[in-house]
């Protein structure tokens, strides 16, 4: 695995913990939090987002707008299914989400979860600067590559561990301003 490789692997794991965190709810409403929602239709399982359009008009409310008007009892369903907390409720051709304030302690949970979610994402890090470095080491032993290359390696490798580290610290530290905030 060379330097690139391991840099591309660094930023998926960036790209993919926000995809994750855009999912944990704040105290707005925000289209994430059931796009991603499986929902049983057409004899398989597909995404909200594959079968409506989804908006957010105001900061407390989420309006998902089928395609086929016959499937809001599916999407209905599915976002109950996922036991999110939220109430979706079939209006007419729309299914509407009131997005209810959180409690004091529900944020802590989320934070919680929002944590766990960012140390679970640094190992991933740490676990591919470990495989780089053990690829630089064979390389070594192998003589592809000279000590003096390995260690200059190395330390490429290590400023890249530390800024996509850095990068998933502003990331927590933004969502946890926005579950914080009321």
């Amino acid at each position: 695995m060379n330097l690139s490789d391991a840099q591309i692997k660094m930023q998926g794991a960036v790209v993919h913990l926000k995809t994750e965190l855009a999912q944990i709810r704040t105290g707005r409403a925000n289209s994430a939090l059931v796009s991603e929602i499986m929902v049983d239709v057409y004899d398989s399982k597909l995404m909200v987002k594959e079968l409506a359009q989804i908006s957010t008009p105001e900061h407390s409310v989420i309006l998902i707008s089928p395609w086929d008007k016959a499937i809001i009892t599916n999407i209905v369903g599915g976002i109950t299914k996922a036991n999110l907390g939220l109430n979706p409720v079939a209006d007419g051709d729309l299914v509407r989400i009131a997005i209810p304030p959180l409690t004091a302690e529900r944020r802590e949970q989320f934070i919680k979860q929002m944590h766990g979610l960012l140390e679970q994402y640094r190992v991933q890090i740490r676990q591919v600067r470990h495989e780089s470095r053990e690829f630089l080491k064979s390389q070594k032993e192998s003589g592809q590559i000279s000590e003096d290359e390995e260690k200059r390696l190395e330390g490429e490798l290590q400023k890249l561990h530390d800024e996509y580290i850095e990068a998933i610290e502003v990331v927590g530290k933004h969502k946890e301003v926005q579950l914080r905030e009321i």
